[in-house]
């Protein structure tokens, strides 16, 4: 592979992730010709392009490297003709590995490629011993059903992979495949010709951007003859040939330019009939008469000239008139004249080798090699002109008849090639199908060609299962359509949607349209979560509003008892009920619901622990404190007023009193600024700028009054500030006695609290002096030292104002809380009290 010689300075971007890796594998027909197969990985995904065998090597050898990929991983198989150095080991790699992909031809190089394959099973039973099949008839028919057709221009995709077919010459059916993943774009031109010849189209130019080339180059820089000047060639040798009574063997591949070469001979038989017509023509190939039938079916495949030719007389261009098709050497005479084109090729076996040992002693005769001869063939080797050759049986065989090589291969010569390179323009190019030499000359006139030019090129001509490794970090383009797509947007506008990825495509769409622009049928899955929770509701409902802020409430009522449940953002419910040991949340989930109903799970499980309870559920105690602020008793009557409220403007008064000072207005701004980037708070402590975007709004630091012309930032501002107050009034609260109440016998709906204070209790008599009728008390003086036991006898009447019974729910929440209290430490000032109601 070629070196890639880097500019200063320029910075090399580490590849993070091996799928942006193009990787191309030559597993035949690298720096060699024959058995052609070119394996693509990308993003995950395998293409194979080709499998063909090697003319000169036979078995298992002449089989490409298969086995340096895992088939069972290959995901298409594209042929692009029926040759059998393209094809020919389809069969064998369909039937006798793991592969389950599928594979494509186009519908001329099917038809045509399972009588090829016949052929060719026949010849190499014929030389070969069984043991040496690669695969049998049976296994071909079954591989050949396997085949699917593709039209040209037709494009197919196949899990994330897309390629169409196009036009390569060559041969009938030929096509080059353009392949792309995830937006880049390979070209495999295969064996292909820019020149239209009798009966073919040149190959075209897909005419979209590239990203790799993957080319032939048989021929290197070499230039053939213009077409014309070759056949004039062609037909003066042959002339000579029968001229001098000889016998004229041409070498021939059974379909494909054998064609091209008999439309030739017929024409120049046809305008020479009285010079020629004693001399006969034979095709001899199994496949002669089914080839005729073949190209016939095939007529509107080729180009514009065969087709009016047969619109305009009926009749096939293909059904000879001066060309007998035979299938054996049956009425082939001995010595000429006489012209015989046989297979195969490369004369290693069959009928064209039988003829060859039979006429080269004798003078007279001649052959002319028409294509191209692999290495290591014998038709490689007598363009030579050897003295003699090894014949089929043993022994040497004299060679006395002349040799011409003169070449219709359908193969692109250099300037074909390099024309071709320069108008697709790839960046990468990757050198296949040529000999080493040939190879690596046209890689080197490549590079120098555009040395000093614009075009930024790369020449890889890689071995035989070496890798090119090509490094692609493509952009991710989304189509926004349905109703998303019916408002044009502007600058700065954003917008939301599901997106939807689906073989390296994205598409942006609305959750109503998804079933119908992206075939997702969405599932509405309903979730449920019971909580441990064994607390009252109120104290429930007043963590989640701190939370989430006002919610929808709900009751009912059944046998077993009351049933509240709070609908968090119209999304998640959370129900609590009186005689379940838990809370049951549900909602529907995606991805937004799921997020909410985690987090009030998370607050669910915090409340039982959380200080917040024990502030929040916090009464006067009955013995006395000092404390400086005469009003801090009132606060803490409107905060028992406030308890079970949800998000409701502030109380302006009593901010004014507990908070109205500069350092409540810097724990105000403290809290604004978690909830906003932009947060300023004034040099006299009066006012906060809070900014969103381009809203700008002020908050009195001493009312709380929020000015701004921006409703959208007014609506965020209100509840945080109201919830900022209720915190920061909250944890500023100093308790203060409440007066007295006079004693009163014990309501019908009154509830029990209990008093705990540092673990100890007054005597019965303050207790009921303060709050009311004791029941089963201990007169005992040394009641202070037993904390456990006066807990257990005393009970407090309460009136029952609030709402579902606050003051039994936080009386099993006390309870609850100082069972947990680990002993030795100094317990924690609880203390539980309704307002007082009026009398």
């Amino acid at each position: 592979m070629s070196a890639i010689k880097r500019k200063a300075g320029e910075v090399v971007m580490p590849i993070e992730d091996e799928d942006d890796l193009l990787k191309i594998t030559p597993l035949g027909a690298g720096r060699e010709v024959g058995r052609s197969c070119i394996v693509l990985q990308y993003k995950g995904k395998t293409v194979m392009l080709d499998c063909g065998l090697h003319a000169g090597l036979n078995g298992q050898a002449s089989l490409p490297f298969v086995d340096e990929i895992d088939p069972s991983t290959v995901d298409v198989l594209l042929v692009t003709h029926f040759h059998i150095d393209h094809a020919a080991a389809v069969p064998f790699y369909l039937e006798k590995t793991t592969f389950k992909g599928r594979t494509f031809m186009t519908r001329p190089t099917k038809g045509i490629f399972r009588w090829l394959a016949t052929d060719y099973i026949r010849v190499t039973n014929t030389s070969n011993s069984d043991s040496t099949a690669l695969y049998t008839e049976a296994d071909l028919i079954s591989a050949h059903a396997k085949i699917e057709e593709i039209d040209v221009h037709q494009q197919i995709e196949i899990n994330g992979i897309k390629f169409t077919a196009f036009n390569a010459g060559h041969v009938l059916g030929a096509a080059m495949f353009l392949v792309e993943i995830a937006g880049v774009k390979v070209l495999y031109t295969g064996d292909y010709s820019r020149e239209e010849d009798r009966h073919l189209v040149p190959a075209e130019n897909p005419g979209v951007s590239v990203n790799v080339l993957i080319t032939e180059s048989t021929y290197g820089v070499q230039s053939h003859q213009p077409r014309i000047e070759r056949e004039k060639a062609f037909l003066k040798q042959v002339r000579d040939i029968v001229r001098r009574r000889g016998c004229c063997l041409l070498p021939v591949t059974a379909l494909g330019r054998t064609q091209e070469l008999l439309l030739i001979l017929e024409e120049h038989w046809g305008r020479n009939t009285q010079a020629l017509e004693n001399v006969p023509i034979f095709f001899i190939s199994a496949l002669g008469k089914m080839g005729t039938h073949l190209y016939e079916a095939y007529i509107m495949h080729m180009n514009q000239r065969i087709q009016r030719q047969f619109s305009r007389t009926g009749t096939n261009p293909f059904d000879f008139k001066y060309i007998k098709t035979r299938t054996n050497l049956a009425g082939v005479p001995e010595t000429g004249p006489c012209v015989v084109l046989a297979s195969p090729g490369m004369l290693q076996s069959g009928v064209s080798r039988q003829l060859l040992e039979r006429w080269a002693p004798r003078p007279e005769n001649g052959l002319i090699i028409t294509g191209y001869s692999v290495e290591g063939t014998l038709a490689r080797n007598i363009v030579n002109e050897p003295e003699a050759f090894q014949a089929l049986s043993g022994g040497n065989i004299a060679r006395r008849l002349s040799v011409k090589n003169i070449s219709f291969s359908a193969h692109v010569d250099y300037a074909q090639n390099s024309a071709f390179i320069d108008e697709i323009r790839a960046q990468y190019v990757v050198l296949v199908h040529g000999e080493a030499n040939a190879m690596l000359s046209l890689r080197a006139n490549i590079i120098d060609k555009y040395k000093n030019t614009d075009y930024e090129i790369q020449v890889f001509a890689p071995n035989n299962i070496d890798t090119v490794r090509l490094h692609f970090q493509g952009e991710k383009l989304a189509r926004v359509i349905g109703c998303l797509a019916s408002k044009a947007p502007r600058e700065g506008d954003w917008t939301a949607g599901i997106l939807v990825e689906k073989d390296f495509n994205y598409t942006l769409v609305d959750p109503a349209d998804l079933q119908e622009f992206a075939a997702v049928a969405p599932v509405v899955i309903e979730q449920q979560l019971q909580v441990p929770y064994i607390s009252s509701f109120t104290l429930l409902r007043h963590h989640l509003e701190q939370m989430f802020g006002s919610m929808q409430l709900t009751k009912e009522l059944s046998n077993n008892g009351e049933k509240h449940t709070l609908r968090i953002y119209d999304a998640i419910d959370v129900s609590h009920y009186s005689w379940k040991q838990h809370v049951e949340v549900e909602w529907q989930g995606n991805a937004m619901n799921d997020m909410v109903a985690d987090s009030a799970v998370a607050v669910v499980l915090n409340i039982e622990c959380s200080p917040a309870s024990v502030k929040l559920t916090q009464s006067p105690c009955g013995h006395s404190h000092e404390h400086k602020d005469d009003t801090s008793g009132e606060a803490d009557e409107h905060m028992h007023s406030e308890t079970d409220q949800s998000d409701s403007a502030p109380d302006v008064n009593t901010w004014a009193r507990a908070g109205g000072d500069s350092g409540m207005a810097t724990k105000l701004a403290a809290f604004m600024g978690q909830q906003f980037a932009q947060v300023e708070l004034s040099e006299d402590h009066k006012t906060l700028t809070v900014r969103m975007d381009s809203a700008v709004a002020t908050v009195n630091t001493v009312s709380l009054a929020i000015e701004t012309d921006s409703p959208i930032l007014r609506s965020r501002l209100g509840p945080i500030v109201a919830r900022i107050h209720r915190t920061l009034r909250t944890l500023s609260h100093r308790s203060e006695p409440l007066p007295e109440p006079e004693v009163e016998p014990e309501a019908e709906d009154g509830i029990d609290v209990l008093e705990a204070k540092d673990g100890m209790l007054d005597s019965e008599s303050d207790a009921k002096s303060k709050h009311g009728d004791i029941v089963d008390g201990d007169d005992d003086d040394d009641n202070d030292n037993d904390m456990e036991d006066a807990a257990d006898e005393m009970k407090i009447d309460v009136d029952s104002d609030i709402e579902s019974d606050i003051g039994s729910d936080i009386m099993s929440d006390i309870d609850d809380m100082s069972d947990r209290e680990d002993t030795g430490k100094t317990p924690v000032d609880v203390e539980f009290k309704d307002e007082p109601s009026a009398r």
